[in-house]
């Protein structure tokens, strides 16, 4: 039969998850420093009110405690109610020590001079634990010596007599235990630490707009979160056949002192690598002993001083887009656990990350590409003289004869002469600073900056290169943007050079021999 509670069962329910509730929240007032600072002095607190219970049952079994004592019990229960009123989060960490200290002076010292020290062998155990909680590796054990010091000064001075070799055995076992509780602490904060970096790490690489971008965020996640010496991310080229794997791999990205990605690419069939093994595993590989290991260049050890290397695969499902390549000057024999989840985790998020931004990039070369000759289209034109340089310059281009061209042969041999001055264009220009544009049926761009003496350069250069198949010669003009002058006129001026020197073309043509 079901009981169904009675409104008084409900309310006294409802007030103990209440005051659940309350307890949580101001035991654990939150996970940033401030709150772990004020929970931790709380804690003291509370457990000084622990020891104070404990105190107060000793001395109360004592029908012979002396006053002092009675005043101890008065003494802790205070420093223990001052530790909880505390404002901890306007203190700084180093006043989690005053817990930690005052254990030794008030306590030890305090039973030390009523000569009851012995019964108090579980308040060693309490207050070395609580400083290896609170305290970095190490310090638990300085105030270990500090609490041994104040017991061989009670021997000394003759007011504790007994038990001193169960006294001092109870005050190392608590201070081993503290160290072991401090040690885990330790690693459990670094941990904290290296999640907390990771996802902050995660929002920008999740905003990245170009795959440079995104292989370079990759690349000092990696190095931040390993605590690595440089970091290489290198992807897929595109085009690579979807079924077999890539074969080679560029790298866009990489951090650390002296990296240098330009022009760093790796052919995986050529020889045998690290890089390549991972490729064709899927699996990350860690080399601890990169000097002396088959898998790593020689050449890569010397410039970059790697002692120990960690290649890690960028999939994206089971398909691989890249490698990471990770390495510390110092070796490093082993990677813990940990640091394998962070790895992978890194790895899962990097991939559907650099696949987007790729497909982005994708869309957007494919928006502002002309689909025919390969170089950027009248909306990439338009975009780029909407807000030029201030030292801008525009050429302009005009085949020569291309419309009887088309006319007398077809358009296959126009798009054939299409596709080749565009490439010889292409190659006149600056890579990376440049920009050449098809704004027209046989008409081309070109924005670059500077002065009168680039745009001659690149005429000059493209002079050389055009070797007039079908008979088809060109025209150019150009103009320097001038100060305060609109993009527009910058245009017109252009078009007035280009179409004065067809016509002083045209009339050479017709002046008779």
């Amino acid at each position: 039969m079901e009981h169904t509670p009675g409104p008084g069962g409900r309310t006294r329910a409802a007030r103990t998850v209440r005051a659940g509730r309350l307890f949580r929240a101001w035991m654990v007032p939150g996970l940033d420093d401030d709150a772990q600072r004020e929970r931790k002095g709380r804690l003291g607190g509370s457990l000084y009110l622990v020891a104070d219970v404990y105190i107060a049952l000793v001395t109360w079994q004592d029908p012979q405690a002396p006053l002092w004592q009675w005043l101890l019990v008065a003494a802790v229960a205070l420093t223990g109610l001052t530790l909880l009123a505390l404002p901890w989060r306007r203190l700084g960490d180093s006043a989690l020590v005053l817990p930690t200290v005052g254990s030794a002076v008030v306590t030890t010292l305090g039973e030390g001079v009523c000569g009851a020290l012995g019964h108090f062998q579980p308040i060693f155990a309490l207050a070395l634990g609580y400083a290896g909680l609170v305290l970095r590796p190490g310090r638990t054990s300085l105030l270990a010596l500090l609490n041994l010091g104040v017991v061989g000064l009670l021997a000394l001075t003759g007011l504790q007599r007994t038990e001193l070799v169960e006294i001092t055995g109870g005050i190392l076992f608590s201070a081993l235990i503290g160290e072991l509780i401090a040690a885990a602490a330790s690693v459990q904060s670094r941990q904290r630490v290296d999640l907390e970096r990771l996802h902050a790490g995660l929002r920008p690489l999740l905003g990245a707009q170009t795959e440079h971008d995104a292989a370079q965020l990759v690349s000092e996640m990696a190095a931040h979160l390993l605590h690595a010496d440089g970091v290489v991310t290198m992807v897929s080229d595109r085009g690579e056949p979807a079924g077999g794997g890539p074969t080679h791999l560029t790298a866009r990205g990489g951090c650390g002192d002296g990296v240098d990605v330009t022009g760093v690419r790796v052919d995986l069939g050529a020889e045998q690598s690290g890089t390549g093994v991972v490729a064709r595993t899927h699996q990350h590989l860690f080399v601890p002993d990169a000097q002396n290991s088959p898998l790593v260049s020689r050449t890569y050890v010397t410039r970059f001083a790697c002692a120990s290397i960690l290649y890690v695969p960028i999939l994206v499902g089971d398909r691989l887009l890249g490698v990471m390549v990770i390495w510390w000057s110092r070796r490093i024999d082993d990677l813990d656990h940990f640091t394998d989840q962070m790895v992978e985790l890194l790895s899962i998020q990097a991939g559907p990350v650099l696949e987007r931004v790729r497909q982005v990039e994708d869309l957007d070369r494919a928006a502002t590409t002309d689909s025919l000759t390969g170089v950027l289209n009248r909306r990439a034109f338009e975009d780029a003289m909407a807000a030029p340089a201030d030292d801008a310059v525009l050429l302009l281009f005009d085949l020569d004869r291309f419309k009887q061209l088309n006319d007398t042969q077809g358009h296959p041999a126009g798009d054939r002469v299409l596709r080749a001055f565009a490439a010889a264009l292409a190659s006149s220009v600056r890579d990376g600073l440049d920009q050449v544009c098809r704004i027209g049926g046989d008409e081309f761009a070109v924005i670059t900056r500077g002065d009168a003496d680039v745009a001659l350069a690149v005429l000059g250069r493209l002079t050389t290169a055009w070797k007039h198949p079908e008979g088809v010669g060109f025209s150019a003009g150009y103009a320097v943007l001038m100060p305060g002058e609109a993009a527009e006129q910058l245009s017109a001026r252009a078009d007035s050079a280009l179409y004065a020197e067809k016509k002083r073309r045209r009339e050479r043509i017709r002046r008779p021999l």
